[in-house]
């Protein structure tokens, strides 16, 4: 009888022992998954404060008030005019708030308004028309070398 009990007592050892190495053997497992996860995660956290740094560095003020110097005469930039500002008020109305148009679509496919008609033939002959050659920009002059002043030469 002592040798079948110990026998069985083996037996769960055994068990219990499979049990626990399985379960340590997915703790790590997911112990190197959370450390991969966090090694992404500061990758990305990397790269999100790099691409801040080059935001500040292209938007600085001086950096671009050379390049509106240099490409003044392609872009012609002017300054906003304090007119060209509006307040919330003078903003044109929801898309909700919008009268709804007298002719539908069903009206549109059967040709009924004669205005659509017509928009419509005015469409099709600006499509016929050849369409327009597209500009090529002009070659540049020799390009000015920008000084950031952080080396003394």
């Amino acid at each position: 009888m002592l040798r079948s009990f110990d026998l069985v007592l083996i037996g769960v050892m055994t068990a219990a022992a499979v049990v626990t190495y399985s379960i340590k053997h997915r703790a790590d497992e997911k112990l190197s998954e959370v450390r991969r996860l966090e090694s992404e995660i500061k990758l990305e956290k990397d790269t999100i404060d790099l691409l801040k740094a080059d935001w500040a560095l292209l938007t600085q003020p001086n950096r671009l008030h050379r390049l509106i110097n240099v490409y003044n005469t392609e872009l012609a930039l002017a300054p906003t005019e304090t007119t060209q500002l509006a307040m919330p008020k003078e903003l044109p109305m929801p898309k909700a708030r919008l009268p709804q148009p007298e002719t539908t679509i069903e009206d549109i496919i059967a040709g009924k308004n004669s205005e659509v008609a017509a928009a419509l033939k005015g469409v099709a002959a600006a499509k016929a028309k050849p369409a327009p050659k597209i500009p090529v920009p002009l070659r540049r002059g020799p390009v000015e070398v920008i000084s950031t002043g952080s080396v003394k030469r």
